[in-house]
């Protein structure tokens, strides 16, 4: 489902081909090949907060680093410790996320 909505989303301009999710861990991974490249983007988040607000919901990345330069440096310069509103219509799919990790560390438990 995550694979299918972000490549819905970003159509034209990327497509997701791999992604893991970390809740208890803070972490995330998300590998994309960006039109026009024919090799993949690397992304790992290490260290991030997800702020609950109602129905939605803010995250502030402290830690992130790719395998290009240049979007390392767009992470310190522009990303890296602010507030990110996540998009109400995209609440849904945090849920789904949480849900998720919640269920496979029950498995784990088990």
């Amino acid at each position: 489902m995550i694979l299918w909505a972000a490549n819905k989303k970003a159509r034209g301009v990327a497509k997701l081909t791999d992604f893991s999710f970390n809740s208890e861990e803070r972490k995330l991974y998300a590998q994309m090949l960006l039109s026009g490249e024919q090799d993949a983007t690397n992304l790992w988040i290490e260290d991030f907060t997800l702020i609950t607000q109602e129905k939605s919901f803010l995250i502030v990345i402290h830690q992130a680093q790719s395998n290009r330069p240049w979007i390392d440096t767009l992470l310190r310069n522009f990303v890296l410790e602010r507030e990110w509103k996540i998009p109400d219509n995209h609440a849904d799919l945090i849920h789904y996320l949480l849900a998720l990790e919640n269920s496979r560390q029950e498995e784990n438990k088990a």
